[in-house]
């Protein structure tokens, strides 16, 4: 089960940035996000550890020490992050989120097994939100409408520890999971990888290697003549 991509134009008078245009615009956010919800899931790792090592936690517990210590993490780096609303739903797992606003992004962060955005509900508020309604916030006192909707899906590994992180621009909220539409999602770098690229070695072709083979034997000859 994946979310729909949408191909097709937003709404009249709105632009959909692409997700290498919004990962720009976010900065650090990025980064943050990885080292506060990484130390959020060494937290949940740690607790299972010492609580129960050889029993799987319960998903609304490990959801909801996660959420608190990536809260805790956030607002640490400077983010007005806080607890996202949700109702005790038949899907209440994935609304244990948090919800912050970043340079007129809207950002939410969910829980999305494999990456896959949750379902709405019945949550009128969250189908606006993935309908991409504006908000209006305070930014240092000042009234702010955003201009674009943001979701950030995390998941568990096996471990608890935090299996990765996709950005994703939603279109049309629904129900359940398969009923949700998405302008793009993609899984978001990680910094460290951003940072340190890997370096690939391309091998030389069979050509390059015979002609290596022939300079060095030409070198050898002019060696010869040259000790003559």
């Amino acid at each position: 089960m994946q979310a729909e991509l949408f191909p097709l134009k937003p709404l009249p008078g709105k632009v959909i940035p692409s997700f290498e245009q919004v990962v720009a615009e976010l900065r650090r956010v990025p980064a943050i996000l990885y080292d506060s919800l990484e130390g959020a899931a060494y937290k949940v790792r740690t607790y299972r550890d010492a609580e129960c090592p050889d029993e799987r936690l319960d998903g609304g517990l490990s959801a909801s020490i996660f959420r608190l210590h990536s809260l805790r993490g956030l607002k640490r780096e400077g983010i007005d992050a806080e607890q996202d609303e949700f109702k005790w739903t038949f899907d209440r797992l994935p609304f244990l989120g948090i919800s912050f606003f970043y340079r007129r992004h809207h950002i939410r962060v969910l829980k999305g097994r494999n990456g896959i955005p949750p379902g709405c509900g019945n949550s009128a508020k969250k189908r606006r939100f993935f309908g991409q309604t504006s908000s209006f916030y305070l930014e240092k006192g000042k009234a702010q409408r955003s201009d674009l909707n943001l979701i950030v899906l995390w998941d568990f590994d096996f471990h608890y520890g935090l299996s990765n992180l996709w950005l994703g621009c939603p279109a049309v909220g629904g129900v359940r999971p398969n009923d949700v539409r998405m302008y793009w999602l993609e899984p978001l770098p990680h910094p460290e990888v951003v940072a340190h690229p890997t370096t690939v070695t391309i091998a030389p072709q069979i050509d390059q290697l015979d002609q290596m083979i022939r300079l060095i034997g030409d070198g050898d000859d002019e060696e010869k003549a040259n000790e003559g």
